[in-house]
């Protein structure tokens, strides 16, 4: 009974929603979840056995006894945890981190317990559905462990862990078709493939046995485990060359199902435990399956143990990032060690890098390789003054750093943990330049040479024709170098003598500002839309007068088909928000340009022109029914019914040619409307008789072509099991029946169970199974159970069965020893007549103290339940049929003593969610019978 020690340890800290999703229901996952919670065993063990519970001894498959094992764990650990408590010495809180001095982040929530993150329903069908997509078990399991702990995972804190949280990396399967690399170390389990072609042809497909070698039919041993897949496949080449005659590019060996291996991974991951992977896996997918390292995990100095070595294989996950080749040097092997240590010294960078982020160093790291981390310095960097803010003796120091001067002398800054690194851009308010803006050909800004004025900028930037020469004006900072000031300058004074006193010295930041003739001349703008070829918006002078005609012209003319009127849409200067329409014709206005319709256009007008189609209603004609394609069609005139079915490519096989009927909407005066209906004939040329071939169509005119009214396709429904003819059957006439398909299937084998067939259905409305009665169907064909036959139904009659099934609230284990004892249902031979009582007393001991005998239920090898009745107290049992089951039902569980405001304990939904959540061995159960 030791593995009752884990079951219940596990069980009660499950229930309590604090168990981790390990891999591994063990004795030694109890006593790691002991030692974990701080607990002593041999003090548990003592304090449970006060209260009466020797955890040895309890019978996992007795919920009296789990239940009174699982109340005492719970008060066990109460007592230890108020003793922790009360034993525990209160620690000063740490000082601030300078990030959180800095920003001021809000402590990050725990994270919670991905158990408690899964939908077990919804996990279970997830697993069920990669084992049929080709995954193991084990691998399956693994692969829902991994996506909860997505769930759950923070954002990454530290460069380099959103490679295991986020989809840069996965956990491969078995038997998917991922190629194992040439570094891929062969095992015991490894399936490969051997391909020799040209003047010798073969092929071997076999497996790595347990002592490591291959041994293809009629050759020797090939050994192959611990070498590498291209030393492998030198060795077979060599080897086999003295049988087989081929060149070494017309050989291949290919690991066609990689081995599964077991990895156990520890410390500051989401979720430790052990995970059976495939061993194509390097240390990098691994990670990702257990959440990879938490927050304060390491990213730079994760360590890989190999049992019998002592030597540690360290892995770098930036290196990694830098040359991802290099996970091909991470292959594990059976029941390696993969520990995450906590991260020693985490530096946060902010400002001016490519990359800010928090970053892990290394002893030997320090402030260039952090730069280098973080991608390098931006070209705005201010390498002069690097900020440095570090706890030193329970106080914030800051320190100033000149990397210029760092990398003069080769020297670097020490960097310790904790430390916040801030790089400052260099400003650009004020820098040894000056510019010119406004009306110049080559504005922009300029350097600030010895003693320049601003007539050596005006040779630079060359003054544009229409520049306002009167008038300019030097932008320039005052003595605090944050105001500013503008000071006028006339440009025509300098440019005829360069010695004015206009023509000042330019100063660091100066601006010359330049304005051009236009801009001191009103414009405005023209709006022209609708159905003109080119729609634009003109800008015009005010003194311009545009007219409707020239509008027109501008556009490039009226579209064909556009309406011989235009409205001008004018806002009122006074009030914007008022607006007048005026309507302008257009024919007029285009061909007498002195009419008054020749309308002068004002600043934001917007002259829209219409199209004569926006004014008429769209009609159409529609077909439906038997044709190729049912659509709607733009009316026209010329339109007959044989276009319309020509449209609609052509009338389908069931077409009838007797009937299309054509519903037409009639418009009386007054606009009031009713329907016409007329029943046309047509020929297979499409021509309507007795009405000349063609029959014109109207406006609103909906068609629809019949089917024919006897044609119907073949309709088929299936047989399987215990015929003689099993199959494809069709429907030879309406209203088929059940016997008469029998029948031509040859009837039923002398091993029909014909009271278990069962009857599915798929036609809509009607889906599901029929609960039917085969016997009575073939032996009484006019019976109600002979039921009429639907397209597509499946008719399944299993072989006989002369047993019965027994489970639920009975004393198996008090009637039978051994297995027999361990089971939850029995099965008995069948007898016909008897009851369910008759079962329960004879072939499963009785009912259970605990048994509800009112709730006994009999299930029919269709589907069909039978409850236990209850007269004036006196039970009534169910009569079973072979291969029926009897279920037993049990009382629900009565709280004892104090505990009579909690919930009844329903033992089967507590043991059905707590083995759906955890893994390993009891989920592998549950998941094995699901999948059976």
């Amino acid at each position: 009974m030791r593995k009752t020690l884990s079951y219940i340890f596990l069980f009660s800290f499950l229930m309590l929603g604090q168990l981790s999703y390990s891999q591994n229901m063990t004795e030694a996952a109890a006593r790691a979840e002991l030692q974990r919670r701080g607990y002593d065993e041999t003090r548990f063990r003592e304090e449970l056995n006060k209260k009466g519970v020797n955890i040895d001894a309890v019978d996992p498959n007795n919920p009296v006894e789990v239940a009174k094992a699982e109340k005492a764990v719970r008060e066990v650990m109460e007592i230890l945890d108020k003793e922790k408590k009360e034993n525990s010495v209160s620690k000063v809180p740490a000082p601030p981190t300078p990030q959180e001095t800095k920003e001021k982040i809000q402590p990050t929530p725990k994270t919670t317990d991905p158990v408690n993150e899964i939908n077990v329903f919804k996990q279970s069908k997830e697993i069920k559905k990669a084992v049929k997509d080709g995954a193991t078990l084990e691998e399956a399991v693994t692969e829902s462990i991994q996506e909860a702990t997505k769930k759950v995972a923070p954002p990454s804190g530290t460069y380099g862990q959103h490679i295991f949280r986020d989809k840069s990396l996965t956990v491969f399967r078995s038997s998917e078709d991922a190629k194992p690399s040439s570094s891929y170390i062969l095992g015991p389990g490894d399936k490969v493939a051997i391909s020799i072609w040209g003047p010798s042809q073969e092929n071997f497909a076999l497996e790595i046995s347990k002592d490591g070698y291959i041994q293809p039919t009629g050759l020797k041993r090939f050994y192959l485990a611990g070498l590498r897949i291209d030393a492998a496949e030198q060795l077979l080449i060599t080897s086999l060359k003295s049988k087989y005659y081929f060149e070494k590019e017309n050989f291949a060996m290919t690991v066609t199902t990689a081995r599964t291996i077991n990895v156990n991974i520890v410390g500051e991951v989401f979720t430790s435990g052990t995970y059976n992977i495939s061993a194509i896996n390097t240390a990098f997918n691994a990670l990702v399956a257990a959440g990879g390292p938490n927050d304060i995990g390491s990213v730079r100095n994760i360590q890989i143990r190999r049992p019998g070595s002592k030597k540690n294989i360290i892995l770098d996950v930036y290196k990694f990032l830098q040359d991802p080749i290099i996970s091909q040097d991470f292959h594990l092997q059976e029941n390696d060690y993969i520990n995450v240590p906590v991260a020693e010294k985490l530096v946060t960078i902010s400002g001016a890098v490519n990359r800010a982020f928090r970053y892990e160093l290394l002893g030997n790291e320090h402030l260039k390789e952090l730069i280098k981390f973080a991608g390098g310095l931006k070209s705005t960097a201010l390498k002069g003054n690097i900020k440095v803010t570090r706890i030193e003796s329970d106080s914030l120091r800051i320190i100033d750093v000149n990397f210029n001067q760092l990398e003069k002398t080769g020297l670097n800054f020490d960097l310790r943990n904790g430390d916040l690194v801030e790089i400052f851009e260099i400003t650009s308010a004020i820098r040894n330049e000056i510019s010119i803006s406004g009306a110049v050909e080559n504005p922009g800004k300029y350097a600030l040479n010895d003693n320049p004025r601003i007539s050596d900028l005006l040779n630079k930037a060359i003054l544009d024709d229409n520049a306002l020469t009167s008038v300019a004006y030097i932008k320039r900072f005052n003595g605090d170098l944050k105001t500013i000031r503008y000071e006028l300058v006339n440009l025509d004074n300098i440019i005829k003598n360069a010695s004015s006193a206009d023509n000042i010295r330019l100063q660091k930041g100066d601006e010359l500002i330049v304005s051009s003739q236009a801009s001191f001349v009103d414009s405005y703008k023209v709006t022209i839309e609708g159905a003109v070829r080119d729609p634009k918006v003109l800008s015009l002078d005010k003194s311009q007068n545009l007219k409707v005609a020239d509008a027109v012209f501008f556009a490039g003319g009226l579209k064909t088909g556009a309406a011989d009127f235009a409205y001008i849409i004018r806002a009122d200067k006074t009030d914007p928000k008022k607006i007048e329409y005026i309507y302008v014709n257009v024919q007029d206005a285009t061909t007498n340009p002195t009419s008054i319709a020749n309308i002068s256009l004002e600043p934001d007008d917007k002259l829209m022109f219409y199209s004569k189609g926006s004014f008429t209603d769209d009609a159409f004609v529609s077909i439906d029914g038997a044709v190729r394609r049912p659509d709607k069609f733009v009316y026209s005139e010329s339109l007959t019914l044989k276009d319309v079915i020509l449209l609609a490519e052509g009338l389908k096989q069931e077409a009838s040619l007797d009937r299309i009927d054509v519903y037409r909407l009639s418009f009386e005066e007054g606009k009031s409307t009713r329907i016409l209906a007329a029943n046309l004939k047509i020929n297979d040329k499409l021509e309507v008789q007795n009405s000349g071939g063609t029959y014109n169509l109207q406006p609103f005119d909906q068609i629809y072509v019949r089917t024919a009214p006897e044609y119907e396709l073949q309709r088929y429904v299936s047989i399987e099991g215990e015929v003689r003819y099993p199959g494809n059957y069709v429907l030879l006439r309406d209203n088929t029946k059940l016997a008469a398909v029998l029948k031509d299937a040859g009837s039923t084998t002398e091993e029909a169970f014909l009271r278990g067939a069962t009857l599915k259905r798929s036609i809509r409305g009607e889906e599901g199974f029929i609960i039917i009665n085969l016997e009575k169907a073939i032996n009484s064909p006019n019976s109600p159970e002979n039921i009429i036959l639907q397209e597509g139904d499946v008719i399944s009659i299993p072989k006989m069965r002369n047993t019965v099934t027994i489970s639920g609230a009975v004393k198996i284990a008090e009637l039978y020893i051994g297995d027999i004892a361990n089971q939850s249902k029995v099965q008995t031979p069948f007898f016909s007549g008897k009851s369910a009582k008759f079962y329960i007393d004879e072939y499963a001991g009785g009912f259970a103290k605990n048994a509800d005998k009112k709730n006994i239920a009999v299930i029919s090898p269709t589907g069909k339940v039978t409850k236990a009745k209850s007269f004036f107290g006196l039970n009534s049992y169910p009569k079973v049929t072979p291969g029926s089951e009897i279920k037993v039902g049990f009382k629900e569980a009565k709280p004892e003593g104090k505990e009579t405001e909690k919930e009844d304990v329903k033992w089967g939904d507590i043991l059905a969610n707590s083995v759906a959540q955890a893994t390993a061995i009891l989920s592998l159960i549950l998941l094995v019978q699901n999948v059976n």
